[in-house]
C-alpha cells in the first residue's frame, strides 16, 4: 500500500511508523526519545465552498430604498382616499360595508395627475420602480430574467383577476413598457 503524505492526517501517522521503526531498531539498554510533530495540513485553509464572482447579491440597500418610497405613495394614495371619503361622510369601513362612493372633483383632478405622464403613478415611472426592483432583488443577474418575467407576468394576471378579467389601458402600457425595459437591459453590454 502506498501512502500518500499529503492527505490530511498521513504525515502524523507516517511520524509515528518511523518513532515505532525506530524503537524495534534500538538495543534494549538505549533509550528512544519520542517525538510527535504536528503538521497541518496545507489544506486546512482553503473553502470547502466556492463563491461566484460573476453573481451579485441582491442590493438590499436599492430594495430598502424602494420599498420606502413605495410605502410613501401608499401612504399619499390612502390619504387621498382618506380625504375624499371624509368630505363625503365617511370611512373606509362605509365602503367595505357596501356603501356608495362619489368620486369628487378635486379627487378625480388629483388621481388624473398622478397616472399623467410624469405623475408618480404614470406608466413610464412605474414600470421605471419596478424594473429596478427587478434588477436589485435579482443582484442583477440577466441569467434570472425568465424568473423575473414570470414573477411580472404573475403580478399582473393576479391584478388582472382582481380587476374583472380585463386591465385598465395604463396598467397594460406599464406592462409594456416593463417588457421592452426589460428586454433592453437583456441586450445591454
Amino acid at each position: 500500500m502506498k501512502i500518500n503524505p499529503n492527505v490530511p492526517g498521513v504525515q502524523h501517522q507516517i511520524n509515528q511508523q518511523n518513532v515505532k521503526k525506530a524503537e524495534q531498531e534500538v538495543k534494549p539498554d538505549q533509550k528512544v526519545q519520542k517525538e510527535v510533530e504536528y503538521i497541518p495540513s496545507s489544506n486546512a485553509d482553503k473553502k470547502v465552498t466556492y463563491d461566484n464572482p460573476g453573481v451579485k447579491k441582491p442590493d438590499q440597500n436599492v430594495i430598502a430604498e424602494l420599498k420606502r418610497a413605495s410605502d410613501e405613495r401608499f401612504s399619499s394614495l390612502k390619504r387621498m382616499v382618506e380625504e375624499m371619503l371624509a368630505r363625503q361622510g365617511m370611512t373606509f369601513r362605509d365602503v367595505e360595508a357596501g356603501k356608495t362612493v362619489e368620486v369628487d372633483e378635486t379627487t378625480r383632478s388629483e388621481a388624473q395627475a398622478a397616472v399623467a405622464d410624469g405623475g408618480e403613478f404614470s406608466a413610464e415611472a412605474v414600470s421605471d420602480r419596478i424594473v429596478e426592483f427587478a434588477k436589485a432583488i435579482s443582484g442583477e443577474d440577466k441569467g434570472k430574467m425568465n424568473l423575473l418575467i414570470g414573477a411580472i407576468d404573475e403580478g399582473f394576471a393576479k391584478a388582472k383577476e382582481i380587476l374583472g378579467g380585463t386591465l385598465p389601458d395604463i396598467s397594460q402600457r406599464t406592462y409594456d413598457l416593463i417588457m421592452e425595459k426589460l428586454d433592453a437591459w437583456k441586450n445591454e453590454e
